[in-house]
């Protein structure tokens, strides 16, 4: 957990400058903790500590029930620290998204658990009656826990994909396709594996079970990973505003940051004639941010024209405004880097092409 975390921390620093993992430097790490990405990312390290210490005791039976009520507290907290740093928080309900992303991930978090402790445990060598008692007891929670994970993933989706055309429209929900199709794969095994159990008959198969749970395993694994695609994939309630801009003629993007969203738009990207330039600065909310102070620059590396400063007005608090020129045709390199305080700084770039 907290080496993953640090690669999630080295991934938000790069994705805050702008600039490759390997060319970041200890001050660009260091930044990360003063944005809320970095904040959430702490306390997931320090919860993950806190579990370290209350989880032998509980696991050897030696612990009194404070200690386990403060387990399954951290445990909710841990839970909490993947919706605060990802889609949920965004999206037009963050309370409701987080509270269901949370119970979603407790869900999974039970299901798979108890999974890889059949497979890697108990059904190695355990006697048919021991295992009698517990497989009845194992698949009640089984199914309480795949109910709630269908039941949040339901309402996460509505949330995510805003309208029911983003399922087949966008990135987004093609990956949720994929990932309710593989799902109902894994349940289809799991039902088998239950019927088994209520017949009695499973205890006295546990080489059945454990290939059932096997496949359980490998196939959600893959679920997983489309999940991990998912919270990198802009959700489908964006796509009608990203198609509304990109409608026109022009350039227009989303880039965000653990500091900021930036929305920006190029009109009419016309070679040698003057192209007007807005960008709007907002929470992860989607609140307004002012900003302190832009810097705004245009490169084209291909042809060799160095970082060109880009004058830029500011007619709202949160918003730039400037006239840029391209003098010759390419990929333009775009770069914003605002200051939104006198500590909190983030850059973002992008590319414009010019034909």
């Amino acid at each position: 957990m907290v080496a993953a975390t640090a690669v999630t921390w080295v991934g938000q620093a790069a994705d805050t400058v702008g600039v490759p993992v390997g060319d970041l430097t200890g001050e660009d790490l260091a930044a990360v903790g003063d944005s809320d990405v970095g904040v959430v990312l702490a306390v997931r390290v320090a919860v993950t500590g806190a579990a370290a210490t209350l989880l032998p005791a509980v696991v050897a039976g030696r612990a009194g029930r404070w200690r386990r009520a403060s387990l399954a507290g951290v445990g909710v907290a841990g839970l909490a620290t993947w919706p605060l740093a990802g889609h949920p928080v965004a999206s037009p309900l963050p309370p409701v998204s987080v509270a269901v992303a949370v119970v979603h991930l407790a869900a999974v978090s039970v299901w798979l658990g108890g999974l890889l402790t059949l497979v890697a445990f108990l059904l190695r060598g355990a006697h048919e009656r021991v295992l009698a008692r517990i497989l009845p007891v194992w698949s009640r929670w089984a199914t309480i826990a795949v109910g709630w994970l269908v039941a949040t993933g339901v309402g996460q989706a509505t949330i995510e994909l805003g309208r029911p055309g983003t399922l087949v429209d966008t990135g987004y929900g093609r990956l949720l396709l994929g990932k309710a199709a593989l799902l109902a794969v894994v349940l289809a095994v799991a039902a088998g594996q239950r019927c088994l159990v209520r017949r009695g008959t499973a205890a006295a198969r546990p080489g059945v079970v454990a290939r059932a749970a096997g496949v359980e395993l490998v196939a959600t694994a893959v679920v997983l990973a489309l999940t991990a695609a998912l919270v990198q994939t802009p959700p489908g309630r964006t796509a009608g505003t990203e198609a509304a801009r990109a409608a026109r003629e022009g350039v227009a993007q989303t880039l965000t940051t653990g500091l900021y969203t930036l929305q920006f738009d190029v009109y009419p990207v016309k070679l040698g004639a003057p192209n007007s330039l807005h960008a709007y600065v907002y929470t992860s909310r989607g609140e307004a941010l002012p900003v302190a102070e832009w810097t705004v620059s245009l490169a084209l590396p291909e042809a060799g024209i160095e970082p060109v400063s880009v004058p830029v007005e500011t007619p709202e608090p949160n918003h730039g405004s400037a006239e840029v020129r391209f003098p010759v045709a390419g990929e333009w390199r775009i770069r914003f880097t605002v200051r939104t305080s006198e500590i909190d700084q983030a850059t973002v770039t992008a590319t414009v092409p010019v034909r």
